[in-house]
C-alpha cells in the first residue's frame, strides 16, 4: 500500500479517501466480479475505520460477497446496498421525498445510503404535484428536516415546489420514470436544472447515491463549522433552526424563537418504571424535555400522555424510542415554537465542591446532580447547598439582568436598578 492507495492489479482502492473526505471510498458494484468486490472491500476495511459500502448489488452477488468477506457485513435489499460498519447517528435529519411509487427504488437507494453514513432519514412517498394536497399535508414535517432529497420522474416538477416551501438545502434527483417524451429522465433533469427554486442542487438521473453523498457533505460541513466555533453556521443551540428568515426576538429579554417538534402519545398499559426509563432514554437521546402527565381516556380508563420536546435533528430518534419502549402504534407530531431566553452556566464552589449554576435574566438554578453530590459529601440538606450555590452565582445573574435592560413596572414605567428584579 503506497501513496494512499493499494494496487490490487484489477483495482486500486483509494485507502486515503476517508482522511480527506470523512468517508472511505464507495464501491460501485456493477461490472465487477465477486472476487474483485471482495478484494476491494477487504482492502478498504483494513485501511479505514468508517463505513464501507458497495452500491447497486444484486442479491446473488451480495450473498457471495458476504460469504467471502466474512462476518460484519449486511445486505440492504431495498437500497441494493452492502454495508460494513454503518456510522452512528450524526444528529442530522434528511427528508427523502419521492413523487410516485415508481420512484421508490431511487428514493430507497438515497435513504439507505444516507442511513449507512449516519444521517437520520424520514421517508415521504407518493407526494407528487398531481395531488398537491398530499404534499401540503406533510409540509411542516419536511421543512423540519436539515436537508431534503427530492426524487421525481415524469416532468420533474416536485423539487421546484418543495424548494419554494422549505428553507433548507434541497437536492433534486431526476428519475427515468415516465412515458416516451420523458426521454428516460432527461426531461426531468432539464426541468430541475431550469427550476426557479433558487439554490437547488441537481444530481444525475436515477442517482440516489449522489443525493445521499451531497447530504452527507452538508452534514459534515456543518459539523466542522460547529467544531471550529462558527456560530453563524447554526443557531446557538446547534440542534435547532429559528423560524423565519432570521432569528426572531421575544421581547426585550433578547430571547430567540426556536422551531421544535412536539411528540405525544397516550398509553394505558405501561408501568411507572417503564415510563421513568423512557424519560431518561429520551433525554439521553437529545430531547430538550420529556414528561409524563396522567389522563383519563375513553371508557374512563386511567392512562398517561407521554410528551417529548425535541429539535428536528433529534425528533426521529426520540420518535423511535417512544414507539419501541411503549409499544404504542402511533403518536402525534407537531411543530411548535419555543422561546429561549439568554442564559449562562457558571461553576461555583460550595465547601470545596463544584456546582454548576444555570443563570438567566430573572434568576438562577443550580444543577440538581451537582447539588446532590455536594450535599451528600458535606452532610448538608439539599436546600442549604442549593442556596449557597445560588448566592455564589449572583454576579453572573446581575450581569444578565443588566444586559436585558430596564424592568417595566405595573404601569409600564421602567427602572434601571437591577435590584428591582424579583
Amino acid at each position: 500500500m503506497t501513496n494512499g492507495f493499494e494496487d490490487l492489479g484489477h483495482s486500486r482502492p483509494d485507502t486515503a479517501r476517508e482522511a480527506r473526505t470523512g468517508l472511505p471510498e464507495v464501491v460501485y458494484g456493477p461490472g465487477k466480479t465477486v472476487a474483485e468486490i471482495v478484494a476491494v472491500v477487504t482492502s478498504l476495511l483494513a485501511a479505514n475505520t468508517g463505513p464501507v459500502l458497495v452500491t447497486r448489488v444484486e442479491p446473488a452477488v451480495a450473498d457471495a460477497v458476504l460469504a467471502d468477506v466474512g462476518a460484519g457485513g449486511a445486505h440492504v435489499p431495498a437500497g441494493r446496498l452492502l454495508v460494513w460498519r454503518p456510522a452512528a447517528p450524526r444528529g442530522f435529519v434528511l427528508a427523502v421525498v419521492s413523487a410516485g411509487t415508481s420512484d421508490g427504488p431511487v428514493a430507497a437507494e438515497a435513504a439507505e445510503i444516507a442511513r449507512a453514513v449516519g444521517l437520520t432519514v424520514r421517508r415521504f412517498a407518493d407526494v407528487g404535484v398531481a395531488g398537491l394536497h398530499r404534499l401540503l399535508a406533510v409540509r411542516d414535517e419536511i421543512a423540519a428536516a436539515d436537508a431534503v432529497v427530492c426524487v421525481a420522474g415524469m416532468e420533474g416538477a416536485l423539487p421546484s415546489v418543495v424548494g419554494g416551501l422549505v428553507g433548507v438545502p434541497v437536492i433534486a434527483v431526476p428519475t427515468s420514470i415516465g412515458y416516451g417524451a420523458t426521454l428516460d429522465g432527461v426531461t426531468a433533469l432539464l426541468a430541475m436544472m431550469s427550476s426557479c427554486a433558487a439554490g437547488m442542487t441537481v444530481v444525475n438521473i436515477d442517482s440516489g447515491f449522489s443525493a445521499a453523498m451531497a447530504a452527507f457533505r452538508i452534514a459534515a460541513s456543518r459539523e466542522r463549522a460547529a467544531a471550529a466555533g462558527d456560530t453563524t453556521a447554526r443557531p446557538a443551540d446547534a440542534s435547532v433552526r429559528p423560524t423565519g428568515p432570521a432569528p426572531a426576538t421575544a421581547g426585550r429579554e433578547g430571547g430567540t424563537v426556536e422551531r421544535m417538534v412536539h411528540l405525544e402519545t397516550n398509553v394505558d398499559d405501561v408501568t411507572g418504571e417503564v415510563l421513568g426509563h423512557l424519560v431518561e432514554r429520551l433525554l439521553t437521546a437529545g430531547a430538550a424535555d420529556a414528561w409524563v402527565a396522567p389522563v383519563v381516556m375513553k371508557k374512563s380508563r386511567p392512562a398517561h400522555t407521554v410528551h417529548v420536546l425535541a429539535a428536528s435533528s433529534a425528533a426521529a430518534e426520540c420518535e423511535r424510542i417512544v414507539l419501541a419502549e411503549t409499544g404504542s402504534l402511533g403518536l402525534r407530531r407537531t411543530s411548535v415554537d419555543r422561546v429561549a431566553l439568554p442564559r449562562t452556566t457558571t461553576t461555583v464552589d460550595v465547601g470545596g465542591h463544584r456546582v454548576r449554576v444555570k443563570t438567566g435574566p430573572w434568576g438562577s438554578k443550580p444543577e440538581h446532580d451537582d447539588v446532590v453530590a455536594a450535599a451528600t459529601a458535606l452532610g448538608l440538606p439539599l436546600s442549604a447547598v442549593a442556596a449557597r450555590a445560588g448566592a455564589a452565582a449572583q454576579p453572573a445573574a446581575a450581569s444578565l439582568v443588566d444586559a436585558a435592560g430596564p424592568v417595566p413596572d405595573a404601569a409600564g414605567a421602567t427602572s434601571g436598578e437591577p435590584d428591582d428584579v424579583v
